[in-house]
């Protein structure tokens, strides 16, 4: 009996003994993940991170070598990444681009909304041409201006001054452009990348937005030393048919269209970024930073470039130093669908 009773109290030692190590098995294994969480967190990260720039900067490749290719021509991308995170960003920039190419009048045209103002200072505007997606209209000026109403303009509007020698002295064009936007899911939110006309920006979770790549504007000099200004825009469409579980990703070019390609004179360049209040003063900076270096060392007369027009903030939009002499100016719209 004694016997029994002793075998018995060995047992139940031997399965307290048994389950206090595994219970301690249990509380260094949940120690283990606990410390590892974080790191396992970041790996994740860092690999959704690397996976999706990469996806991002492959596509945009390729969606400006399409635009490139005669219309109706294009690219065929195979990438999951890219089929399961794409989302079209609509109106993503607006760009207005106006300048003087006839005569020796500076006409300003402003647009907001539904208000069409024309001015010059020589009063020898006579009549504005405008056109938009869904018609042209003829409108005459009083002794070199006019305010005017127009509603239910759309799409991309362009607008040619004649002047009273029939001479188109000026002309002005709005472009709504359409972007992409790619998103990757993290720990502490989403990794998002916008490809908007040709540039490419990145916003990681916490982290302020940041533009890795920026539209395709330039000044250079020809060899006779005439200055010249370059801008090529991209308007991007995803079709309505594509699917975020298509194997095949279409890239696929809709053509160009040249808006400007002759010597001109007082530009003005304003653009509209849709999103994130702080990708417009990256902006301005990147085109205009120079401008400040030589207005705080008192010789703007010697530089050549973009500065601001107007008001020193950018608020007024860009134009070309100096801003008396003609340039060329080159301007055209790239239009590619994606499917």
């Amino acid at each position: 009996m004694r016997r029994t009773r002793g075998h018995a109290e060995n047992a139940v030692s031997e399965i307290l003994g048994v389950t206090m190590l595994l219970a301690m098995v249990v509380t260094v294994i949940g120690g283990v993940f606990v410390l590892l969480g974080p790191f396992m967190d970041d790996i994740s990260d860092n690999r959704e991170w690397s996976s999706g720039s990469v996806a991002a900067t492959q596509l945009n490749d390729r969606i400006l070598i399409a635009a490139q290719t005669p219309e109706g021509s294009g690219l065929v991308q195979q990438n999951a990444q890219i089929s399961r995170s794409m989302d079209s960003l609509r109106d993503a920039e607006i760009w207005q681009v106006q300048a003087d190419l006839n005569g020796f009048d500076r006409t300003i045209v402003s647009l907001y909304g539904d208000s069409l103002i024309v001015s010059s200072l020589n009063r020898t505007a006579s009549i504005v041409h405008l056109s938009d997606a869904n018609s042209n209209q003829t409108l005459s000026l009083t002794n070199g201006s006019g305010n005017f109403t127009i509603s239910g303009l759309s799409g991309n509007i362009f607008i040619d001054i004649e002047d009273i020698h029939g001479a188109i002295s000026h002309r002005f064009v709005e472009v709504s452009l359409d972007g992409i936007r790619m998103k990757n899911i993290m720990t502490d939110g989403d990794y998002s990348v916008d490809l908007i006309n040709g540039g490419r920006i990145e916003k990681l979770p916490k982290q302020p937005v940041a533009v890795k790549q920026f539209p395709r504007l330039n000044t250079d000099l020809l060899l006779d030393g005439t200055p010249r200004v370059s801008l090529i825009l991209l308007d991007l469409d995803i079709s309505s048919t594509a699917s975020r579980h298509m194997t095949n990703v279409h890239i696929d070019s809709n053509g160009q269209q040249t808006l400007f390609n002759e010597e001109a004179r007082n530009l003005i360049i304003d653009v509209e970024i849709a999103g994130d209040p702080s990708i417009s003063p990256q902006y301005a900076h990147h085109w205009t930073g120079d401008y400040n270096l030589f207005l705080t060392g008192d010789s703007v007369e010697d530089y050549h470039g973009f500065g601001p027009y107007g008001r020193l903030s950018g608020l007024d939009g860009m134009t070309l130093y100096p801003t008396d002499p003609p340039f060329e100016l080159l301007v055209s719209l790239q239009s590619v669908v994606i499917y």
